[in-house]
């Protein structure tokens, strides 16, 4: 199909409104619908702040939706942020092959943003053993790790070998600004233990609560009715005991935020004050905005092919809002403990005198049998 043939979306786009422009960056556009493969182009400005993109399509397009935000973001990251956008309806090509819509305003906070959207930090450290002597060799897992009430979820974030000096160095970036939905179906959340201790013996302390929820293996709302109930004001209007977005999934948990901040006033005003972890509803969250990371590390060591945990840090030792530039000191434990290997290989089942370094010992010490095999 020839050019003149094809249906043509142009974008104008105008940033004259910025005070004391300067045309020193560019722009990603990115054009998409449900069904199609997104276009994402680089729009550069002249002096005046003036830009534009395009976009070919083989048919007519169907509604489309374009996105504007900084230039390394993703097509993934334009199509969750919280960014300029417009919708193009397929009416739009009835009357011609060729669009043009008006230019795009971009503002001044738009400008700044796209600068400062994402954050760069650099972890660099030290693991020694519980003597103090330096670990060569040991594999240094970040983390990122987020808390609301008693549920966690983790993202690593980088990974570095210790050289011979037991020294580690990591990289990585984190960006924020994301729609809250899209931010909280990325993640795996699970109820974790050291909080579910910690936050039920802080509260049990106020016995007029009553009973928390249970802790269910994803986060509910169920958990605060009775604190709620126990308040001596009126009640608000029930909270939805679940937090699923119409038609999505048990897997795609999602909290809806207007919702979550009057409910956290309310629960200030009833739990106890100061505890000692900054998690909600004691600590304001919206991570979604944030581009500062809550870090935690997991040192191992290899041997063969046996893995040796040396290091697994849980969140009460999180090291929250990290600076850009951080440096640490990490103890192994001296409780060590290997690192089993879940299911099972071929070689387990025809060599059966391999289980011990395979699977972390005998039959008999909690490990499975593989299948049609006697201990």
């Amino acid at each position: 199909m020839s050019s003149a043939n094809k249906f043509v979306l142009r974008v104008p786009l105008d940033a004259s409104g910025v005070p004391d422009f300067l045309p020193d960056r560019s722009v990603s556009v990115l054009a998409w619908h449900k069904q199609g493969v997104p276009q994402q182009r680089l729009a550069t400005f002249n002096p005046q702040g003036k830009s534009s993109a395009s976009f070919e399509f083989q048919r007519q397009p169907e509604s489309l939706r374009v996105a504007l935000g900084p230039e390394t973001a993703t097509p993934a990251d334009l199509q969750r942020l919280q960014t300029v956008s417009v919708a193009v309806p397929s009416s739009s090509w009835q009357t011609a092959s060729e669009v043009s819509l008006p230019a795009i305003q971009i503002s001044s906070y738009h400008w700044w943003w796209w600068q400062h959207w994402r954050q760069t930090f650099r972890l660099t450290g030290r693991v020694l053993n519980a003597r103090g002597v330096p670990v060569a060799g040991a594999s240094v897992s970040a983390f990122d790790i987020d808390a609301w009430w008693w549920w966690t979820a983790q993202e690593q974030v980088g990974r570095a070998t210790t050289d011979a000096d037991g020294c580690f160095a990591i990289d990585f970036t984190r960006g924020c600004g994301w729609w809250p939905w899209w931010w909280w179906v990325t993640r795996e959340w699970q109820a974790n233990p050291v909080l579910v201790d910690r936050i039920t013996a802080f509260v049990r302390q106020y016995p007029r609560l009553g009973a928390l929820g249970a802790a269910t293996p994803a986060p509910s709302l169920d958990v605060f009715h009775s604190p709620l109930a126990s308040s001596p004001r009126p009640m608000p209007p029930r909270f939805s005991t679940s937090l699923l977005q119409p038609g999505q999934a048990i897997a795609n948990t999602a909290i809806d935020p207007a919702s979550l901040e009057s409910l956290r006033e309310r629960l200030i005003e009833i739990l106890p004050r100061n505890f000692p972890l900054p998690i909600w509803p004691w600590s304001a969250w919206s991570p979604w905005e944030d581009c500062g990371a809550n870090v935690i590390f997991k040192v191992t060591e290899s041997c063969v092919d046996e893995t040796t945990v040396l290091l697994n840090e849980t969140v009460s030792e999180a090291r929250w809002d990290i600076p850009s530039s951080l440096d640490v000191t990490l103890t192994a434990r001296e409780g060590r403990f290997r690192e089993r290997t879940p299911g099972w290989a071929l070689v387990d089942y025809l060599f059966p005198a391999n289980r011990s370094s395979t699977w972390g010992g005998r039959a008999g010490n909690g490990m499975a049998v593989p299948p049609g095999r006697l201990a």
